[in-house]
């Protein structure tokens, strides 16, 4: 099966915010992936999200043929994935790295 690559990019970008929610992993460490999360998201807003808003103005012959996800569904998927992420970074920053941070002064 094919996987589309908006999703998997998401899904890499998911790997890299799962690091930074391990208490293993040093606090400045987990910062860092945070920080390289927040990167990859911005860069996906300006190089890919655009790409997928214009390929959803094609006609519906060419999409059909050139994917296996119809427009409305990926646009859904995309922004149910980057939701369910930014709540996960949310918790991660304002729930464990902000308090371990004070802890640390």
């Amino acid at each position: 099966m094919l996987y589309n690559r908006d999703l998997s990019w998401l899904g890499f970008n998911q790997l890299v915010l799962n690091q930074a929610d391990k208490i293993s992993i040093p606090t400045f460490e987990r910062m860092r992936f945070l920080a390289i999360f927040s990167s990859n998201l911005d860069e996906f807003f300006r190089v890919r999200y655009p790409a997928i808003v214009a390929f959803s103005k094609l006609d519906k012959k060419t999409i059909r043929k050139e994917m296996l996800i119809n427009e409305n569904e990926l646009a859904d998927k995309i922004q149910l994935t980057i939701k369910k992420q930014l709540q996960q970074f949310g918790k991660i920053l304002n729930g464990s790295i902000i308090p371990e941070l004070k802890k640390h002064n």
